[in-house]
């Protein structure tokens, strides 16, 4: 863990070196994830927060509900591991259930609460983006990932790949992660931080929950990728 923290440093370094800092950073509207690179000074400005207050705030605030992973010291085969057994895994048994779920809000609440249609159109493309994101992950980059992995550990030169450097496909999904991250972003905003109306349903409720824990555990698997896994294995191949 870096002991000296400083407004220089990227949100996403600081959320990579301890992931309890995000629920700070979420409570501020800090986009950790997406635009990690940008440095806490000029994220604060965004917000109109003063950057000493914040780094005050990720030193002394309690984590809630239990310490976050130290992900920074996993290997990174393991946080490889960790994205696919979690977050892919979870996506492919669950989002057609919960997009069944928000279509099924839609039918109901639609006519009195229009931006329903929206976020039906939203979540459904980005679920179909997501399924292909996976795809070329699971299918083409992880599988490189694991090769230069075990060829470190047993002291050989990794099996050559077809893409060249690994730093080409990473770039593509970091664009794409960005695409994901404004789409869940403007998908918070029309549902007003997923807010269920006076007159919304226990399925509503139920939708604005999970579609909530959807955007929290999306976050958490774009700022692994973004901040640990994407320059690990970019450091590894260079040297």
């Amino acid at each position: 863990m870096n002991d000296k923290l400083t407004k220089d440093m990227s949100v996403g370094a600081l959320v990579a070196d301890d992931f309890n800092r995000a629920k700070v950073f979420d409570r501020l509207g800090i986009d950790y994830c997406c635009h990690g690179s940008e440095t806490l000074e000029n994220a604060c400005a965004k917000q109109n927060l003063n950057p000493d207050d914040v780094l005050a705030s990720i030193e002394t605030t309690a984590p809630e509900g239990g310490r976050a992973p130290e992900f920074a010291e996993w290997p990174l085969d393991l946080l490889v591991d960790y994205v696919l057994k979690k977050h892919h895994r979870n996506f492919h048994l669950h989002h057609e259930e919960l997009l069944n779920l928000v279509k099924k809000v839609e039918s109901v609440h639609g006519e009195r609460h229009p931006e329903l249609h929206e976020v039906r159109k939203l979540v459904e493309g980005s679920f179909e983006e997501l399924d292909s994101h996976f795809a070329k992950e699971e299918q083409v980059l992880f599988p490189q990932f694991y090769e230069m992995y075990n060829a470190r550990e047993e002291g050989r030169e990794p099996a050559p790949f077809h893409c060249g450097s690994v730093a080409y496909p990473i770039r593509q999904m970091m664009l794409e992660h960005d695409t994901t991250g404004d789409t869940w972003m403007h998908i918070t905003e029309i549902t007003e931080n997923f807010t269920t109306p006076t007159d919304g349903c226990a399925s509503y409720r139920l939708m604005n929950h999970e579609l909530y824990q959807f955007f929290e555990d999306l976050k958490e698997h774009i700022a692994l990728e973004n901040n640990l896994i994407f320059p690990g294995f970019i450091r590894m191949e260079q040297e």
